[in-house]
Parts: C-alpha cells; structure tokens; sequence
C-alpha cells in the first residue's frame, strides 16, 4: 500500500518540482536583476516576496490539477491490462480525455478486441494442433510432401527425404520439379491442383535412393488442402512403399508356375505309364518296368506336396514341436548310419567330426532329422564321383549354441543364386551337371523354417565350381545334468 502512495504522489512532486522550477527561475532573475538597479525598500521585498508566494501557490494547484488528469487515464491504463493478462478481452479503456492519451486509448481498446478475436479462435489450440500435425507429418511411415499452389514445396517428413535424397531446410520454398524429376508425379500433383480431388489416380515411382541397395517402389497419391471459404492452400502428396508387396505377386506368380510345373511332370508320367499298363499286349517285363515308374513318380509327388504342407503348416504357426533334450552327435551318427548308401553309391567318402562332451539340444527329433537327411542328401546328390563330405559339429560358447556344418566338394553355387538359395522351388542352374539333377526345390526351404522354429539359424557359404558348406545352429539345452538321464536318451537315439 505504502508503494501505491509513494508512485501516485511522485507523479504530483515530479510534475510540481519541473513546475516550481520553470516559473520560480525567470522570476527570481527577474528580481535579482531589479534589485540590483535600484535600491530595495520594505514595500519592495513584500511585493516580491508575495509575487513568489502566488507563483508557488499557482504552480502547486496547477501541477496538481494536471497530475490528476494525467492520473486518471494511467489508472485506468493499468487496470485494463490488468484484466486482459487475466483473460479478460472483454474489458474496455473508457477515457474521455484530448490527445495523444485518447488516441492511445482507441489503440488500446483495438488491441483488446483483436485479443479478444484470437481468443475466440483459440489461439493455443491452434498452434497445438499445428505442432501435432507436424509430428504426425514427420514421423509416419510413409513419405510426404506438401507443396503450395505454386508447386513450391512447403512440407517434406523425414521418409521422403531418404527415399527423395532430399534436405528439408535446402527445398523449403522451392519449386518442386528442381528437386525431383519425376515426370508422372509432377504430372499427378498439377492435374490434382489443376481439377481437384475428383480424380482418385494414384502413380508409381519407381527409385534407386542412395541409401538403399535395392530399387524402390512407391505409389504416390495427391489431393487438395483447402481453407474453410474453399481457397486452395495447397496439395499433399502421400508416397507408399509397395516395394514389398510388388515382390509378393511376383513371388506367388512365380510360385503357381512352379507348383504347376513340379506337378505336371510326376502326373504326365503317372497317367502316361498307366495308360500303358492298359494295352493287353506288352509283356510282364514292361508291366513291371512301368509300374515302377508309376510308383517312382508317386512317391515324388507325395514327397513334393507333404513338403509343401509342411512349410505351409510351419509358416502358419499349426505346426506343434515335440522338443525333448538329445544329443545331436547321436542323432547325426544315426542318420548317417541309414542313409550312408547313398555316398556308397557315387564312391563318396564321409567324414565326421563330433565332440563326445557336446551339450544337449532341445529339439524335435523328426524334424531336426529331416534338417540333417537333407543337408546330407544335398551334399551327395550335387557332388561328383570319388569327392568327400564332411560334417562336422561345433560348440559356441558365446552365442551359446552348437553349428552343425555339412560340407561338400561338389559343383559349389554362384553368387547370384546364394541369396535365393532357401526359398521356395528355388532350384541352382549354374551349370549342366546341376540342371539334369531332379529336385522339387522345397529342401532348403523347409530346412530353413524347422532350423527357425527352433529358434536356431542356417547360412551357407559356397563358391562355384568348388563345393559349398550349409551351417545350422541351435541352442543349448544345460538344464539337465544327470548322467543316468543323458546315457538314456543316448540309448534312444542308438536304438
């Protein structure tokens, strides 16, 4: 309170004190001067003395009747903005006053209508929901642009920077076609200016960014902004990434060629060899020659389709894992031990390198020996006569697992093929020796998806014309230390 009353009367003593001085000054050098001239009597000095007494009366109510006028408007002053900084843009200056004080009120009180205008719009919010889309804009998966009616760009999130190799701050307010050339797009973006959202077309891109190894594919749909009295502000320009969904079709193409391919052959023979078997006149030799094919085949096509189901039931989750802890030195030793004729048969020599002290493997036994058959299988199939395999088993303790290598010194695969060696009907044709050898194509696949399940991984490394080597691994399994249980699930596996 005391501060109020020291502000509001300095306003009256400041005022009075410039006042005094201003009026007292003349005067005094007036009387100096006049006493100096002539000589100063009593009556002289009261006369003077009185003029000074009337000058500082005259000077004190003057200053005082002006420190209220000038008072007044500042009070008033001071309490509007007190209530605008409350929030209310409602309240109004009401100053009758001259000047530049009633011109600072008519500025004063426009001031508070345009607040009180914003206020209305809400202003906050505004710039809210401004901040929001932004970040919506710069992080959602697909790419953005923004341009104005112009074709300048106005918005660029970070997804079409990358797929663009575009730099926000360098092509904010620049025309768009400096940037890219993409004739279909640009194309796009002036007919969707030009017409309106009443074409629903979109375009596709196809882009090789710098940061990418591959070609992208992006679909790029545009549409009109416009403000509430229907003005355009601008047009935007959404780019998705179909790159993945394009290499589908072409993969599930290829896939019905494939699946109509590997069965035609097994159903032409069947159907060619029993019809045949219907002609009364050939001999028993013949007959039993053909039924041999006829079965032969049979056995390939059921081979083909319970592979296929059995990478579709895999992929699709339906497939349940009976794990149980094994050995997996015993259980290669014992596939080899049946299928070892087909080395045999090509004078193939097999070599094997399996420490006795390997950890056990929580596994399902006839899918991890379908893994191994086939690996194995492979090896001797695309190996010449009178070359070696060998499989060896190793025990990583960092990533604590076991790798099983099966290596070959057989044809070997190019570099080309080795990325597509795991997928389905995928089959090598490097050379002519590799294109005469029949295989459905399934093989690696199916390895790769058992190996996965079980939470392992399977690679190969290879180079043409001098073998290949296929590595899968799987986790340890230490939470079973007794001897009596090991010996026994060793005897499974031996009998």
């Amino acid at each position: 309170m005391n501060t109020k009353i020291i502000k509001t009367r300095s306003l009256f003593w400041n005022l009075i004190g410039v006042v005094l001085f201003v009026a007292l000054l003349p005067l005094m050098i007036g009387g100096i001067y006049l006493f100096s001239q002539i000589q100063a009597d009593t009556a002289s000095i009261a006369f003077f003395l009185g003029l000074v007494v009337f000058t500082i009366i005259c000077a004190s109510l003057g200053s005082y009747y002006i420190s209220l006028r000038i008072k007044k408007p500042i009070t008033q002053f001071t309490n509007s903005a007190t209530e605008i900084a409350r929030g209310n843009f409602s309240h109004k200056v009401t100053v009758r006053s001259f000047g530049e004080v009633e011109r600072l009120a008519k500025l004063f009180n426009y001031m508070t209508t345009e607040l009180r205008r914003l206020d209305k719009m809400n202003l906050n919010k505004i710039i809210t929901e401004k901040h929001k889309t932004e970040t919506i804009i710069k992080n959602i998966a697909d790419g953005v642009i923004v341009t104005d009616p112009d074709n300048k760009i106005l918005v660029v999130n970070s997804v079409a920077e990358k797929w663009f190799d575009l730099n926000e701050k360098e092509v904010l307010y620049n025309p768009v076609e400096k940037f890219i050339d993409k004739k279909e797009l640009l194309e796009l973006v002036t007919k969707v200016r030009d017409e309106g959202n009443h074409h629903d077309e979109t375009v596709e891109i196809v882009l090789r960014p710098r940061k990418f190894r591959k070609e992208v594919i992006l679909q790029a749909k545009s549409a009109q902004v416009v403000s509430n009295d229907g003005s355009l502000i601008g047009i935007v320009t959404i780019f998705r990434d179909v790159t993945k969904e394009k290499e589908i079709d072409r993969m599930k193409t290829e896939l019905v060629s494939m699946v109509a391919h590997e069965l035609r052959s097994p159903l032409t023979s069947i159907a060619g060899f029993s019809e045949l078997l219907l002609d009364t006149s050939i001999s028993k030799d013949q007959s039993q020659e053909y039924a041999e094919i006829i079965l032969k085949e049979s056995n390939r096509l059921g081979e083909l389709i319970n592979k296929f189901l059995d990478i579709s039931r895999i992929e699709s989750g339906k497939s349940q894992l009976s794990k149980m802890p094994l050995h997996l030195g015993y259980l290669v030793e014992n596939i080899l031990e049946l299928n070892i004729y087909q080395a045999e048969k090509k004078n193939i020599k097999v070599e094997c390198d399996i420490p006795e002290d390997l950890p056990l493997v929580n596994i399902d036994k006839e899918m991890i020996e379908e893994v191994i058959l086939n690996l194995f299988s492979n090896s001797v199939k695309y190996s010449p006569k009178n070359t070696k395999v060998e499989i060896k088993i190793e025990k990583r303790e960092v990533e604590e697992d076991l790798v099983v290598a099966v290596k070959d010194h057989g044809y070997g695969i190019s570099k080309e093929s080795l990325p597509q060696i795991f997928n389905k009907f995928y089959r090598v044709t490097d050379n002519d020796k590799v294109r005469e050898i029949g295989g459905s194509g399934l093989g690696l696949s199916l390895v790769k998806e058992i190996v996965e399940i079980h939470g392992g991984n399977v690679w190969v490394e290879s180079e043409l014309g001098k073998g290949s080597t296929f590595y899968f691994s799987l986790p340890m399994y230490d939470e079973f230390d007794d001897d009596s249980y090991i010996h026994e699930v060793e005897r499974e596996m031996i009998y």
